[in-house]
């Protein structure tokens, strides 16, 4: 993400609470909606909410999605071998069962705990958080669902960077998070092999990034240089309303067979579900971790959060 001109020494930020999913996320915030006519670059048309969708074809519901010990949305039974594994997750007991990087700390808000990523305004960051298979444990297809928040500042050309979730086919030999990329590198590292699914903040045309926000599943190939630097896209989707997919908590689940990707949306946990990509071909190789990445700039930037997270591996083999 790119700092803008004459944008130093703005208006002071507002301090407020945001209200997602029972808890009070506190950071930067203004009460108005950001002002598209202020200076910045031209703002394209955003498709419209129905290609997006919800549950009565109207505007997007403002309630929270993510509810305190929420059940994970199911897909369907499980299609694991004879030796699986799982991870279902609230963050309730902490962060023990995640490699995590870039400062991830676990927050709680009356009875609800969640992982904050990245905080409202915290610039120029990198973070991931990530469940590790069990040793001995190979898969290369997996279903998981998330609930996510991200939080708009209160300019929208101080957006960016971005929110993933992740599956790792290899590290390169390093540990995880090491000299992961700010900015356009979505808080991945570099030498790292897999794919993505992201919601992007930030429009870098250099690599064919569509108009902010959009979503996308991108491909994650350590010949081709460090993340962000390359085109990365293998199908790309946008950019929506700010309003529609920002400012409460949504709900994506991603499926992963046989090679090919499909990922929908949800308003709310039991809304009805928006396919946003389907068969999209990724990384065949065996999974090494699964998790979450975002990154910011150097500009004011938004917060990410995420909750009530399910990740299963469905086709699970031990050595």
């Amino acid at each position: 993400m790119r700092s803008r001109a004459g944008l130093v020494g703005a208006a002071a930020v507002v301090t407020g609470a945001l209200m997602a999913c029972g808890l009070d996320i506190v950071g930067s915030a203004d009460t108005a909606e950001p002002d598209d006519s202020a200076p910045g670059p031209a703002r394209p048309a955003p498709e419209p909410i129905d290609d997006l969708g919800d549950d009565d074809g109207g505007a997007a519901p403002t309630f929270d999605a993510a509810l305190p010990d929420e059940t994970p949305i199911d897909g369907g039974p499980p299609d694991a071998g004879p030796c699986s594994a799982s991870i279902t997750e609230n963050f309730a007991q902490g962060l023990g069962a995640w490699a995590q990087y870039g400062g991830v700390v676990r927050g709680v808000s009356g009875n609800n705990a969640y992982a904050q990523l990245i905080a409202p305004d915290a610039k120029s960051r990198a973070a991931g958080l990530f469940w590790v298979p069990p040793a001995g444990v190979k898969a290369t297809s997996f279903r998981a669902s998330f609930s996510y928040y991200v939080a708009t500042p209160y300019r929208y050309w101080y957006m960016g960077d971005g929110l993933t979730f992740t599956w790792l086919t290899s590290t390169g030999g390093s540990a995880l998070g090491a000299s992961a990329v700010t900015g356009a590198g979505l808080g991945l590292q570099p030498g790292i092999a897999g794919s993505a699914f992201a919601l992007d903040g930030w429009q870098n045309s250099s690599i064919g990034d569509l108009a902010e926000p959009s979503f996308s599943v991108l491909g994650i190939d350590p010949a081709r240089g460090n993340p962000g630097s390359y085109a990365w896209h293998l199908a790309k989707k946008g950019p929506y309303r700010r309003s529609d997919v920002y400012d409460a908590w949504r709900r994506i689940e991603i499926v992963v067979a046989n090679g090919k990707a499909t990922a929908r949306f949800r308003f709310s946990p039991n809304g009805t579900p928006t396919t946003l990509f389907e068969d999209v071909t990724v990384d065949t190789a065996n999974l090494v971790a699964l998790g979450f990445t975002a990154a910011t700039g150097g500009a004011d930037a938004m917060g990410f959060f995420v909750d009530t997270v399910s990740i299963e591996l469905t086709d699970a083999t031990c050595d």
